[in-house]
């Protein structure tokens, strides 16, 4: 039992030090994003959630930019000429992907359709009967429009509308 009890005592020391140690090595929130920019063959990097003021390096292929986060933890880089998938790392900090110009217009699409979907729900739902999606000052993205109309079908397909 005296061999026992130094034992137990110190396994649980080394257990509650390597809890702090692992809680204080969080996954941060920055998120980054590369867009074709209206050159050809630039595209514009942006990113938030930064530490605000600290230095950023954006790495994509052969090109690299160095600049800081502004006061609200976001940066952007224009006329960036990345070959491939781009990432930015904070100094002292962690390494965040932004990905590439592809992988960043299928998420748009899939957003835009998301949002399509859930309006053309809502708007059936109101008086089982399909509208037009309603255009604001710009034109609808054609995937916002194929979310609305499949939602709003969806609506029309379903118990609630019928009967």
């Amino acid at each position: 039992m005296a061999v026992l009890a130094p034992l137990t005592v110190s396994s649980l020391l080394l257990g509650s030090v390597a809890l702090t140690v692992g809680s204080a090595q969080a996954v941060p929130s920055a998120t980054c994003t590369v867009k074709q920019s209206t050159q050809a063959n630039k595209f514009n990097v942006s990113g938030k959630d930064f530490k605000p003021g600290k230095t950023i390096l954006v790495e994509g292929g052969n090109s690299t930019a160095t600049l800081k986060a502004n006061a609200n933890g976001e940066f952007s880089v224009t006329d960036f000429f990345p070959a491939g998938e781009v990432t930015a790392v904070q100094i002292g900090g962690h390494s965040v992907t932004c990905g590439t110009v592809k992988q960043t217009e299928q998420k748009d699409a899939q957003n835009q359709y998301r949002m399509g979907y859930r309006q053309g729900v809502a708007d059936t739902k109101a008086d089982c009967k399909k509208n037009a999606p309603k255009q604001g000052v710009a034109a609808l993205d054609p995937n916002y429009e194929k979310g609305y109309n499949a939602g709003a079908a969806a609506v029309l397909a379903s118990a609630l509308c019928k009967g």
